[in-house]
């Protein structure tokens, strides 16, 4: 194999590494704010509006996870079309691996990246919500009001529609 192209197919690989490692660290983050929102640590005190920053840090690590995707669909579509006198097994396996994409047999990662940012991000304001609904007393205790909570939240998850939708346009461009 031509030594250029094995290192641009290396530079995949170690993109895949580094997604694998966003997923790890966007579940720690979210875990992490849960820990501090609900005050689990010893001395601490609940802060439920933390849980309104989760989509927010789901959007920013889910933009780094889009980058490394398109970083690795330009590398593919670079070492696809190579000219025959370079290494023919790997131009063809990525050709494949285009049709593959094509039919969406690698679009689990994709789906469990949008579907964990969704669903973390649900939890923030059922948990909020049902705090204000206890603490009915002491309404000043809260930071967030219950209606600029929801419109938070909501900022939150249009955030991470927008973001899904521009990588899904960067997306095509390498598609078509």
């Amino acid at each position: 194999m031509d030594s250029s192209l094995s290192l641009l197919k290396e530079e995949i690989n170690k993109t895949n590494e580094q997604l694998h490692d966003l997923a790890k660290w966007k579940l720690g983050v979210a875990a992490a704010l849960g820990v501090a929102a609900f005050g689990i640590t010893k001395d601490s005190k609940p802060n439920h509006w933390l849980l309104l920053l989760v989509p927010f840090v789901c959007a920013y690590i889910d933009l780094y996870a889009y980058q490394y995707q398109v970083r690795i669909m330009a590398l593919a579509h670079f070492l696809r079309h190579q000219p025959a006198g370079h290494d023919q097994v790997l131009g063809e396996y990525e050709l494949a691996c285009d049709k593959w994409r094509g039919g969406g047999a690698f679009s689990l990662g994709t789906m469990a990246e949008l579907g964990s940012s969704f669903g973390t991000s649900l939890a923030g304001p059922i948990f909020y919500l049902l705090v204000v609904r206890q603490d009915k007393t002491q309404p000043s205790t809260l930071l967030v009001t219950p209606a600029t909570a929801v419109v938070i939240w909501l900022l939150g998850l249009l955030l991470i529609v927008v973001l899904w939708q521009y990588f899904r346009s960067k997306k095509k461009k390498f598609e078509g």
